[in-house]
């Protein structure tokens, strides 16, 4: 069975895991938001969340996301073809689908976007 994620819903879960959800996981190098920024001025979009989502599903920028502990350590790549591969793989996943059940259905929150957008970095939930 196919699932369409309104865009509406995807860009609930970057904004919330990126303005705190996720927030004890991530980081974005500068030179990774200086991409971001390319694609998407801020005179196009303030919030830096929203540009991010914006230069991956408008632009075709691809991200790369590294651990916050450790900012040398790169933990995943995040582009349109990956995002649509992974929700397909975690709305199929047993454990981990009610996560994504959660967004679509208007119920998410600081948890579910958080477990969703690692699933999307690292195609598993390994922080939380």
């Amino acid at each position: 069975m196919e699932t369409t994620i309104e865009r509406e819903v995807l860009e609930n879960i970057f904004v919330t895991a990126l303005e705190g959800g996720s927030n004890y996981w991530y980081d974005i190098p500068d030179k990774e938001i200086a991409k971001v920024r390319k694609a998407v001025p801020r005179e196009e979009e303030e919030a830096l969340s929203m540009a991010i989502f914006k230069a991956i599903f408008d632009k075709g920028v691809e991200i790369v996301i590294h651990d916050a502990e450790n900012p040398e350590d790169e933990l995943g790549v995040i582009n349109y073809a990956i995002i649509k591969e992974r929700l397909r793989d975690l709305s199929e996943h047993a454990h981990y689908s009610t996560f994504l059940t959660s967004e679509i259905n208007e119920h998410g929150d600081a948890e579910t976007s958080d477990a969703v957008f690692q699933y999307l970095t690292m195609a598993d939930i390994v922080f939380g």
